[in-house]
């Protein structure tokens, strides 16, 4: 078993073709497909099917992704290791939630790749409760959470602070204008919710259930940005980090709601592994986040 063979196999699980893992990774198709078949006959197992024009993971190759992800994370933080320890170098892997990752990290990321061209940033996407799981598995080498705090005795925290939350509505909604709104009032009105496992999302709806109110989810949408669009079309109600939506209340696209006795003790943590070897690219970038002073500006 070969490294380059489980970073092919690692990107054509990523991208669903060999096509476009082979362009990615400079290699001819032909090439791609010896590999796997190699790793195949190693392991024993298949590792794709195709389904329609792309290729799928089967389980076993969803389970072996993990190790060969954890493999490659290992191999590169070695090479680092033994490399000059003043160059940071290699890659750094972030997991993010998504409201953080389009309106604060720009900037941080921005001064941190113009000063360290030679660390390749990884972005990954997830909940609240996948980016722990993802800390937790060495998949990411920080995660940028956004919800109730978490208190783990695994995980450092380099930074944390208060993230200012809002009930938002369309401008042209019957409860815009209101004044003093209670849950019972907006019980009925649909709701446009960001999708299961986000911190933020279950305590709204924790909300109603104490009140002994059922709340009427409409739609899950796993994008901010989508949210915002279908909330400020008024078909519905949201909440939402008020720095995710700024913008649209300065433009009039969103309004807050004056929902009463509703408390979000909402925070952005920033959190590492304790056991984690910290790399030059990572001891960086912490220093970077210090930097900021206790908040990450947009």
């Amino acid at each position: 078993m070969e490294l380059r063979q489980l970073k092919t196999f690692v990107k054509i699980a990523h991208s669903d073709s060999f096509l476009k893992a082979a362009e990615d990774l400079g290699y001819a198709q032909s090439t791609i497909t010896s590999q796997i078949q190699l790793l195949e006959k190693e392991l024993g197992i298949k590792l794709f099917e195709r389904i329609g024009r792309n290729m799928k993971l089967t389980s076993r190759g969803l389970v072996f992704l993990n190790y060969a992800e954890k493999i490659i994370t290992l191999a590169n933080e070695a090479k680092e290791a033994i490399s000059d320890v003043n160059v940071p170098m290699g890659t750094l892997k972030i997991g993010v939630v998504e409201s953080l990752c389009t309106v604060k990290l720009p900037k941080l990321l921005q001064d941190y790749n113009i000063k360290y061209p030679e660390v390749e940033v990884i972005i990954k996407l997830g909940t609240c409760s996948d980016l722990h799981d993802m800390l937790k598995n060495n998949v990411v080498d920080f995660i940028f959470t956004l919800g109730e705090p978490i208190i783990d005795s695994d995980l450092i925290t380099c930074m944390s602070y208060n993230e200012p939350m809002a009930i938002l509505a369309s401008p042209a909604n019957k409860f815009a204008a209101r004044k003093k709104l209670t849950l019972k009032d907006i019980a009925n009105e649909p709701l446009i919710l960001t999708e299961k496992g986000c911190s933020y999302r279950g305590v709204f709806e924790s909300m109603f259930y104490i009140q002994n109110l059922k709340p009427h989810i409409s739609l899950e949408v796993g994008s901010i940005e989508t949210i915002k669009t279908f909330v400020a079309n008024n078909l519905g109600i949201t909440l939402l980090p008020v720095m995710a939506v700024e913008n649209e209340l300065k433009q009039g696209k969103l309004v807050k709601l004056d929902l009463v006795g509703c408390h979000f003790n909402m925070m952005t943590q920033i959190l590492y592994h304790k056991n984690k070897w910290l790399t030059p690219s990572m001891n960086v970038f912490i220093e970077a986040i210090k930097a900021t002073g206790g908040s990450i500006s947009p």
